[in-house]
Parts: structure tokens; C-alpha cells; sequence
């Protein structure tokens, strides 16, 4: 998975703020899922599998970089859209 295709996969839950990435084993296999750890519901977005432990660390190490630049975007862009709001309500 590539930065595009793990931004699109998140992005298409915009309601949804996640904020962890996490592992669960089930037998042999690991799965990666993106994560909101801030609500009560405690949503889960399956992501991938992983080979083995060691992988699974580096998807996960990875992912969460994506996943910090992804919210940072997300804040900009609502930062602007409240500053757009303010300039036209002061208007």
C-alpha cells in the first residue's frame, strides 16, 4: 500500500477522526487496522495483513507517519475554512 491508497482508504470515512494504528494476530496472521481511539465507539478501518511481527511493526511505524501528515492536513484545511467563515461574517 502506498501513501495514495492509505490516505483514500481513510479519507473515504471523513466523519471519522483516527488517531492510532494498531495489530491484532489471529492465529499466524497479523492485520493492521487504522483506529479511533478518541470516541467511545473505538471504530476500526482494516487496512492490511501483515507477513509476520517484524512486518507488522514496519507497516504499523509507517502507517502512522502517513496518518500524522493526513490529520495535519485535515486541521489546516478546517483552520482555513473557519478563517474563511470569520472573513465573511465580519464582512
Amino acid at each position: 500500500m502506498d501513501f495514495r491508497e492509505f490516505e483514500a482508504r481513510v479519507m473515504l470515512w471523513p466523519a471519522i477522526h483516527f488517531t492510532a494504528i494498531i495489530q491484532s494476530r489471529h492465529h499466524d496472521d497479523y492485520e493492521i487496522y487504522v483506529v479511533d481511539d478518541n470516541s467511545n465507539i473505538k471504530t476500526r478501518l482494516f487496512l492490511c495483513f501483515a507477513d509476520n511481527e517484524h512486518h507488522a511493526s514496519l507497516l504499523i511505524k509507517q502507517f502512522m507517519l502517513w496518518l500524522i501528515k493526513i490529520n495535519a492536513q485535515q486541521r489546516r484545511q478546517q483552520r482555513a475554512e473557519r478563517r474563511k467563515e470569520t472573513a465573511l461574517l465580519s464582512e
